[in-house]
């Protein structure tokens, strides 16, 4: 992966159903601006025809190389960092999902970090549902005016591109933690929040605070490995009787060097228990 470099080509842009044709017009028109060209839309409700290129004026390039996707959760793929947009904040303390970062908060979390970055997009009136909020790792609002909250589709996205044009250009070897490393920490978490007798809705609230923080936080991937390392030795402290990994036959050898790739095997056991060193249990 390569950083984020002054046209932010790492940085994918997804919108959700869009319903009008202008819209992803003026959405391309502004990515051309900060230099994006990455346009990803999921069961468009509209074809893009004539009124559409119109709106995109010098972005053909951008709505040539568009590509649609049959669910956001295709769309997603292979992305280090999923962001979703929203212009409803939550008051509630149970509604976890939407606690959104601001663009500029953004901006400082990607800064100078390798890796890919998608920003999505809802519908023009209704957004994204909490369901769709919850398939990304963070989510955004754009402050504004309390008595009308909600911006032009076209609008929001150019506020967050020059946002995040602002704060790019710093090349780095910093690479982001992948996807998997971060499924990895929820799935370890999970496992030692159930054995410790956390009940589910706790657990679940539980799962999508450290997502926040997570997505939130840029995580290294350095750092998610050794997260990931610490959670895996606490959930099997916390159950010793169950290791799927107990077997006649001994893991290859791992260097820190390969840890740090991210070469993950399909197990990510299998692969924490190679890359760290083995834990001495209490007796």
């Amino acid at each position: 992966m390569k950083a984020l470099d002054s046209t932010l080509t790492d940085l994918r842009v997804i919108l959700v159903e869009p319903k009008f044709e202008e819209s992803i017009g003026f959405v391309a028109r502004a990515m051309k601006n900060f230099g994006l060209s990455n346009l990803r839309v999921v069961n468009p409700r509209t074809i893009l025809g004539p009124d559409g290129r119109m709106r995109g004026g010098h972005a053909q390039d951008v709505l040539d190389s568009m590509l649609e996707h049959s669910s956001l959760e295709e769309a997603l793929e292979g992305l280090d960092l999923s962001i979703g947009t929203t212009a409803q904040k939550s008051y509630a303390s149970s509604n976890l999902v939407r606690k959104p970062m601001t663009p500029k908060e953004l901006g400082k979390v990607v800064k100078s970090q390798a890796g890919t970055v998608g920003i999505v997009f809802g519908r023009e009136g209704t957004g994204l549902t909490n369901a769709e909020l919850d398939q990304c790792d963070a989510t955004l609002t754009i402050p504004a005016s309390p008595e009308y909250q909600t911006l032009n589709l076209s609008h929001a996205a150019a506020i967050v591109f020059y946002e995040l044009h602002l704060t790019s250009g710093e090349s780095t070897t910093d690479q982001l933690a992948s996807e998997q490393v971060k499924r990895t920490i929820l799935r370890f978490m999970s496992e030692s929040a159930a054995k410790s007798g956390m009940e589910q809705p706790d657990r679940s609230l539980l799962a999508r605070a450290f997502r926040n923080i997570l997505g939130r936080s840029g995580l290294r991937h350095r750092e998610g490995n050794l997260l990931a390392e610490a959670l895996r030795r606490v959930s099997e402290t916390l159950n010793p009787h169950v290791n799927s990994l107990e077997s006649s036959e001994t893991p290859p050898a791992v260097s820190e060097s390969d840890a740090e790739s991210g070469d993950w095997a399909e197990d990510p056991r299998v692969f924490l228990r190679a890359a760290f060193p083995r834990i001495r249990r209490p007796t």
